[in-house]
């Protein structure tokens, strides 16, 4: 199932007067040499370029180490800019945004850093900020109070990397293992160990949580696998009999993913050109892409939780529109 797989944002950009961190703490954290701050905030700087993920690749064979990035976003220019002090930042301009536009958009910064892995951890330890484990062993932080700016680093790389991202965004993306490289460490979450859960336990959960988890009702027979992910992503799977659970194979799976507004990012979606909505009881809506059949998204109004249904055989659109995907009661 695409775990990772989300409806896109609003727009991205927001007014120069967000910052990512306080003056005085990022004296101290740098000063400490704790981390390297960069004003990722500013304006365009004159001196990006348009870049295609190949042209990311060659620079990152040719400058000998790795180059980090989000990935390729539908629609968005990846803009590159190269500084003196080595320093790379790829940001992402969504469509109709010229390369050097004034405004704050998604950028991710290399930069070289001795020691980068351990100074996030002493980051860390200073106090302050949250982690947030990555896979292949890396590392990243965050200022609790400031969601919009994350700072990450590898074993074995004297590299530093530096996500921004709007509207507290930069936090969800690294959790949901977005941050990849060319050259190094790719994208991807640690996976907790899924398990069996019944109807009663799934109840319980939810209880416990606070808030919804989707399925697609009861059925026969079947073993309702639960996978919980650390970013508060839920998957219910449904393993045929016999089947056991962690299965490679690919089975009706519903997934529930905290998303603020969640229906208001549907209908944003929904507007969007090769987009399909169907209506749902209750004032719901769901909406997918008729060239890729198998992955159906929606949410219900009041909800700050996305759904995600997925289906290998075909029929997601099928059991979405049936009305089976409700809360489970």
């Amino acid at each position: 199932m695409a775990e990772q797989t989300r409806a896109p944002s609003e727009s991205r950009a927001l007014p120069n007067t967000v910052r990512f961190r306080t003056a005085a703490v990022i004296a101290v954290a740098v000063a400490a040499g704790i981390i390297v701050w960069l004003a990722l905030r500013d304006t365009g700087s004159g001196n990006g370029k348009a870049v295609s993920a190949a042209d990311l690749k060659s620079l990152a064979t040719s400058v000998g180490h790795p180059i980090w990035w989000l990935g390729q976003v539908d629609g968005d220019t990846n803009e590159l800019t190269r500084k003196s002090d080595g320093t790379i930042i790829v940001r992402y301009l969504p469509p109709g945004v010229s390369v050097d536009a004034q405004g704050q958009y998604w950028s991710v910064a290399t930069y070289p850093f001795p020691g980068a892995f351990a100074a996030i951890k002493r980051a860390l330890k200073a106090g302050g900020a949250t982690q947030i484990k990555l896979a292949h062993g890396g590392l990243a932080e965050y200022l609790n109070s400031n969601p919009n700016n994350v700072h990450a680093a590898y074993p074995g790389y004297a590299y530093q990397v530096e996500v921004f991202a709007p509207g507290g965004q930069a936090v969800a993306l690294v959790q949901q293992g977005k941050l990849t490289s060319f050259g190094g460490p790719k994208g991807g979450t640690l996976v907790p160990k899924p398990k069996a859960a019944s109807p009663a336990g799934l109840r319980s959960l939810a209880g416990s949580l606070g808030h919804p988890i989707y399925w697609a009702g009861a059925k026969k027979g079947y073993t309702y696998e639960l996978n919980r992910n650390p970013n508060g992503s839920l998957f219910v799977r449904y393993l045929p009999p016999g089947v056991r659970v962690g299965s490679k194979k690919t089975y009706l799976s519903v997934a529930t993913y905290p998303f603020t507004d969640a229906l208001a990012g549907i209908q944003r979606v929904a507007k969007q050109k090769g987009q399909r909505p169907i209506k749902l009881a209750g004032g719901g809506l769901a909406v997918y892409n008729p060239k890729i059949p198998n992955d159906v998204h929606l949410a219900f109004p009041g909800s700050n939780y996305q759904v995600e249904v997925y289906d290998p055989t075909g029929e997601t659109r099928q059991v979405v529109a049936s009305g089976r995907i409700t809360e489970i009661r």
